[in-house]
């Protein structure tokens, strides 16, 4: 495992790196169940301290969503970078394949915490303000090419499919470890499919 940057004493062993304790958390949930889980046996397992697990995380249910809010960060970072001659449409599938491609990648358990998401009560219903705040990236987008305002119709209207088809992929029961890079095809081919029924919306 690898350390996490603090200073240690002669023969202390590393302590676990954030992304060791992610993947340990989330395999006992999977086992366990999330609400079987808690916080002492995710750091007695990952050989850390509780300091060091709040340290990483915040909170129990931050190990499910720190990763996925990176995710929204790294679209938006995606989204800022088109320039202004991509189409709005390609623009929008570009963003979204990139953001997951840099997210499986990098994180073992990335895929995972979405069996947790659909399976836990306590998190869905935290769900919503984070898939909000995801379709809200697209849907400011938009609104900035379509001069309407985000919550606007059109906006919201394409970045809710968008929305709709990347849960359907992270959903679909195939993409499982060994079918990470065909969730990744799947995703672009889908979206492309989506983004040219929807381009009629967007004005001429």
């Amino acid at each position: 495992m690898t350390t996490d940057g603090a200073p240690r004493s002669p023969g202390r062993p590393p302590a676990a790196s954030r992304a060791d304790v992610e993947q340990i958390a989330l395999t006992l949930m999977l086992r366990n169940g999330y609400d079987g889980v808690n916080v002492d046996d995710i750091a007695t397992a990952s050989g850390i301290s509780r300091t060091t697990f709040f340290r990483y995380f915040g909170s129990k249910p931050g190990v499910i969503w720190a990763a996925f809010d990176a995710t929204i960060a790294g679209l938006q970072a995606a989204v800022d970078s088109q320039a202004p001659s991509v189409g709005t449409m390609d623009a929008l599938r570009y963003a979204v394949v990139t953001s997951t491609l840099s997210a499986v990648r990098s994180s073992e358990v990335w895929l995972e915490r979405f069996q947790l998401l659909d399976g836990t009560s306590d998190l869905r219903a935290e769900a919503h303000e984070h898939w909000e705040l995801w379709k809200l990236v697209l849907a400011r987008f938009v609104s900035a090419r379509c001069g309407q305002v985000e919550a606007g119709a059109v906006p919201m209207a394409i970045a809710g499919a968008f929305q709709g088809v990347f849960l359907s992929v992270l959903r679909d029961p195939r993409n499982t470890d060994d079918g990470r890079e065909e969730l990744l095809r799947s995703l672009d081919r889908n979206l492309a499919e989506v983004g040219a029924a929807l381009g009629i919306l967007l004005p001429r």
